[in-house]
Parts: structure tokens; sequence; C-alpha cells
């Protein structure tokens, strides 16, 4: 089995730039969650954007009176996210949106302080050239926004996807590393690293990190999935399946959990398991990019039977 990515905010066994058709946006994704400040108050008509990166494509909406935010109807895709409310530092974070899927995520803003504006500015600055492709222009800018906002964990996150993209992965784990120290709890920065020393060939490094991202977010099926992942990989295929039963126990609608299920079966040579995770990742996903050679994997499974 070649590499595959296995974090930068999705899990999905095969995961790189996919190419999306009319089938795919037709697909009933979702996206939920709330917007808190730091103290845990709901806070209403934050506005939230979403940029599908591979068309430069977005749209807004914003929270309800308790804070909440829900919208179906979303194409899948790789999106860069962002949280402006007046008052408040700007949030940003990728998120990758699949299939079928509920995507949920809690957000923190911080208050602003007086030098709010500027900080701002380098934001909205960074963001610009790191969806350009500028990613030394976007090292510059999240650089700026942190000497003025040098506690804000999602700049250092934003700061490690630019130095990733740009191929210096010495830089982004430090950086990663500052924002997981910052939020213990910030899982995309956990993907993160461990993308970084996966893409290394540490792959034992990488299991690592994904293991204390189960640890950080016990109750998130993404990190669990993506344990899964990473263990398959490294032919750990009871360590896969453990990892991949918990995630199927805390969120059984993922799409994802039942195609590495049915990939981790495969190898353990249970045919029925294979067939019936298969048949459940077709069932919750059936225009997935990989539901076609599910199908045929399938068909050649049942004339074995």
């Amino acid at each position: 089995m070649t590499k595959n990515k296995i974090g930068l905010n999705l899990v999905f066994v095969l995961i790189g730039a996919l190419v999306l058709t009319s089938a795919l946006v037709a697909q009933d994704s979702r996206f939920r969650g709330s917007v808190k400040d730091e103290e845990g108050n709901p806070i209403p008509d934050a506005k939230i954007a979403l940029t599908l990166i591979s068309r430069n494509y977005s749209f807004d909406f914003k929270t309800k009176n308790n804070g909440k935010f829900y919208r179906r109807g979303i194409e899948p895709g790789e999106y860069m996210l962002a949280v402006e409310v007046e008052g408040y530092m700007p949030f940003s974070q990728k998120i990758y949106i699949q299939v079928g899927q509920e995507y949920k995520l809690d957000i923190v803003i911080t208050k602003a302080q007086d030098d709010g504006s500027e900080a701002k500015a380098a934001f909205d600055k960074g963001i610009r050239f790191y969806q350009d492709g500028q990613y030394k222009e976007a090292i510059e800018a999240f650089t700026e926004l942190l000497q003025l906002k040098p506690d804000f964990a999602e700049g250092y996150f934003n700061l490690g996807m630019a130095h990733f993209r740009l191929g210096d992965a010495d830089a982004a784990v430090t950086v990663f590393e500052k924002a997981i120290e910052l939020k213990p709890d910030f899982l995309e920065a956990y993907f993160g690293l461990g993308q970084v020393y996966f893409d290394k060939g540490e792959e034992e490094k990488a299991t690592q990190i994904y293991q204390k991202a189960t640890s950080a977010i016990p109750d998130n099926a993404r990190a669990y999935v993506n344990l899964g992942i990473i263990c398959f990989s490294n032919n750990k295929d009871d360590m896969a399946l453990e990892a991949l039963l918990k995630a199927k126990d805390l969120d059984p609608s993922l799409p994802q959990i039942y195609y590495q299920l049915g990939l981790v079966y495969t190898r353990k040579g249970e045919l029925e398991k294979t067939i019936a995770s298969f048949e459940e990742f077709l069932a919750l996903a059936p225009d997935a990019p990989e539901a076609e050679s599910v199908r045929k994997i399938l068909e050649d499974l049942k004339k074995r039977d």
C-alpha cells in the first residue's frame, strides 16, 4: 500500500487533492457547531465564511442567538474556514468536509486587545497569501500576527500549514507543537504535526502524535480514524482495528470508518467482515471517489464467497 495523506483536517485514507464531480456536489454533506468566547459564552451573529480551496469559491452564514450554526448541502472538499466577530481576534483553520459527512466543530474565539486591528490585518493578509499559494509571504504575515498575538494558537497552526506547504518540515513541527502547547485539544494541529512526520517517513512518530490526539480529545471519532489509518500503514492491523472500532462507537455515521475497516479485514482475511464493511461504506457514501473501486472489490469477493 502506498503512503497516503492522513492528516491536515481530513481522515480519508485516500485524501490528496480530489477531483469532485457534479454527482458529489449533490451529496448531503453538513457542517454543524458553535462559536463561543474563552469563558464559554455563546457568540450570536458570528460570521462564518467557507472558501472551497480548489475553486476559490466562498460563501458565508451566521450563528444563531445561542451561538450555534448548521449548514447542509455543502460541496465536499478542502475548505479554509474563517470566523469574524467585531471585538474578537479572527479565527481560521483548514477543514475537510467529506461526501455525506456531518462535520462538527466547536470554535472558541479570543477577545482582541488594543492591537486587534493590526493583528487582524496581518491575519487577513496571511490567509490571502496562503490561498494564492504564496507561502513565503503567508509565513511573513503570520509571523507578524504572532508578534502581536504571541498566545494565538490558531496563528501558529496557520504558520505551520504555510511552512508545511513550502516543504520546511522542521519549522512546521516547531509551530504545530507550539499550537498544541497553547491549546492542548487542538485536533487539527495534531493532524498537521502527524502529517509532517508521516511525510518525513517517521511513521512511528506520527503514530505517537495521533495517539496523543486520542488522549487529548477522547470523544472525537476523527482522531481515532487517523490513528487507525497510520497503524494500518505500519502493518499494525490489530491496533488499527481497535482504533477504528472505537471511532465507530463514537460516530457510526462516518463513511471512512467502514472503508478503512474493509481494508483491515481484507488483510486479516476476514471475508464476511470485509464485505459487510465495504457495503456499509457504499450505503453511506455511494458517490465517494473510492466507491467504484470498492464495488469492483465486492464483486470479486462475493464470487469467492
